[in-house]
């Protein structure tokens, strides 16, 4: 008995030294964005300074084209990262082992020109500007590419939703995909000028995904979980006091006009652009948005099909179970 007893004692000693320790959570956390830093992030960028209340440290990088947030996150500068689904599809498509964890953000694209323009197959041969090939500002103009059969557009690449919103005022363009907080801005400044020629509401595609690398997730659960909480609750409290999110908003970006900023939270709202559910949470709508890149020819016709090898749908799952749906 004795010796028996001495045997089951080592197993357990052995057993207990083969068994990692639970990895200690990441209070510091890097954020890459695929863009400057800009209204659109405002949510996003909100949430990330509301994590300090569950002792996070996290530190937004911003790039200026979404390859480079891709490359950044796969080489481990980045912990976490804001992409424009198109890019990242591509790049697990070949390979990268990355997943998306949920949406940052539903469709908030549009296609704005000079009310000159009345109608898109009219941008045949003229200048369209996007912001690289790989994003998702140019996805939304090969959509309407097809669908309007726009012939032989000239397009031109000019980062930035900004840049290009610029760029148009100044007639160096012929139209472009903005953001909406973008199209605002140009009524603002430009009244009765240009108008929304395509609005991309109803695409059946988010506007930008988080994403992580596959093999970081496991060791890293809580740190995602609490991420994605922290958004949903921004966006919710958002939705329920506007007044709330203008006020923060303003202290991101205290060089925006007040009545500016107040237009787009309330157009963001309305819209449901700051989906208070996740965007993306289940394998439906993940296969959806993968079917829609395919025809549109933004993934590869030999990319794979099935959902599961894009996405990692868990913990979002986990999170709406604990705070319920809206």
């Amino acid at each position: 008995m004795r010796r028996a007893g001495t045997l089951v004692g080592l197993g357990l000693i052995v057993l207990v030294l083969l068994v990692p320790p639970a990895a200690a959570r990441q209070t510091r956390l890097v954020v890459g964005f695929s863009g400057v830093k800009q209204l659109t992030y405002a949510a996003m960028l909100i949430a990330l300074e509301r994590a300090r209340d569950r002792g996070y440290d996290v530190v937004p990088v911003f790039f200026p084209r979404p390859e480079l947030a891709v490359q950044a996150l796969l080489r481990g500068e980045t912990d976490l990262a804001r992409i424009e689904p198109s890019s990242v599809s591509v790049a697990i498509a070949r390979g990268a082992g990355l997943a998306i964890v949920g949406a940052a953000a539903t469709s908030q694209w549009v296609l704005v020109s000079p009310r000159s323009v009345t109608a898109p197959a009219q941008l045949a041969r003229r200048r369209v500007a996007v912001h690289s090939v790989t994003s998702m500002s140019n996805t939304v103009v090969q959509y309407a590419i097809k669908k309007y059969r726009i012939a032989q557009p000239q397009l031109l690449v000019i980062p930035g939703s900004p840049a290009r919103a610029q760029a148009l005022m100044q007639g160096e363009i012929d139209a472009t995909s903005l953001f909406l907080t973008d199209a605002i801005r140009i009524e603002q400044l430009a009244p009765g000028r240009f108008h929304v020629l395509v609005d991309f509401r109803e695409m059946p595609m988010v506007d930008s995904v988080i994403v992580a690398r596959r093999d970081w997730i496991p060791g890293h659960r809580e740190e995602v979980e609490d991420l994605l909480r922290g958004l949903l609750e921004t966006h919710r409290r958002i939705a329920a006091g506007p007044e709330w999110g203008a006020a923060r908003t303003r202290q991101l970006f205290p060089d925006e006009d007040a009545a500016f900023v107040g237009a787009v939270v309330r157009a963001y709202i309305a819209r449901g652009v700051w989906d208070q559910n996740g965007g993306i949470d289940h394998l439906t709508a993940a296969g959806q948005m993968v079917r829609f890149l395919k025809e549109i020819e933004a993934l590869p016709a030999g990319a794979p099909d099935g959902a599961a090898i894009y996405v990692e749908l868990s913990p979002l799952q986990d999170v709406l179970k604990r705070i319920g749906r809206k």
